[in-house]
């Protein structure tokens, strides 16, 4: 509401400069008169300066035309974009994203360790291929062959016939010492078929000819390994048969 009364509007324009309430509102211009000339004065440079920024603006664009660069369609494309990304599902996307980016960050940083640590896993295998290679075993044969094993046996074998192959492996059939006693085994039954053996291979063999290689230290040690696994054998017998021996019926 203005506190001019209405007749002084009929006053003398001297009068009217002499009044209290005018000569108020003019200290309070003169007091921001130079705020109001650097206003002018701003004012009065408008002009100029929208003239030197669309200067600017039309050379940015006639810059961007010389590279192929279309301004008013990137700046149409970049309005979609922010139509789009301020679109509710959009922004609610971007928050769970911006509460990752720590996890992220820690992603980023294991991925560029993993050059390094790849030439680590290199080097790590390199010399173990290497160390192989002295032992007269070429890798990549080997793990040829291995699969075309491993799928030729899978082709032929039954899953009962691997149960009972586990079973073996978990026996001491396979044990150090098994292994040892078979191969020994074996040595002597290719060399008494060789002839190979300290003594040829006679043709028959008697109970006199039982008594006289029973001199023979070799032969004794055979017999005492023979007599030492039949009571080993026996005692395993009725450890873990003796009720099935038990309760078997007699046979007539």
């Amino acid at each position: 509401m203005s506190s001019v009364h209405p007749n002084e509007h009929s006053m003398p324009i001297t009068d009217r400069l002499n009044e209290p309430h005018t000569q108020e509102i003019l200290h309070r211009l003169l007091d921001r008169a130079e705020d109001l000339d650097k206003v002018l004065q701003a004012a009065s440079e408008a002009p100029n300066l929208v003239a030197i920024a669309t200067d600017v603006v039309d050379s940015l664009a006639r810059q961007a035309a010389d590279q192929g660069i279309d301004i008013e369609q990137r700046a149409t494309d970049l309005l979609t974009l922010l139509k789009k990304v301020t679109e509710p599902q959009n922004v609610q996307a971007l928050i769970t994203l911006v509460d990752h980016l720590p996890k992220l960050a820690q992603a980023t940083s294991l991925a560029d360790e993993l050059p390094n640590l790849m030439a680590i896993v290199m080097d790590v295998f390199d010399e173990w291929s290497d160390d192989l290679k002295k032992q007269g075993i070429e890798l990549e044969q080997s793990l040829r062959n291995g699969l075309h094993a491993a799928l030729h046996l899978g082709g032929r074998i039954r899953r009962e016939e691997l149960d009972r192959i586990g079973y073996l492996l978990r026996s001491d059939v396979l044990s150090e010492h098994s292994v040892e006693t078979v191969s020994l085994a074996g040595s002597a039954l290719s060399s008494c078929r060789q002839g190979s053996c300290e003594h040829p291979v006679p043709k028959r063999l008697g109970l006199l000819g039982l008594l006289n290689a029973s001199r023979d230290p070799n032969t004794q040690r055979a017999l005492a390994f023979a007599v030492q696994f039949g009571k080993c054998f026996g005692n395993l017998l009725e450890e873990k048969h003796s009720n099935r021996l038990v309760s078997s019926p007699p046979q007539s």
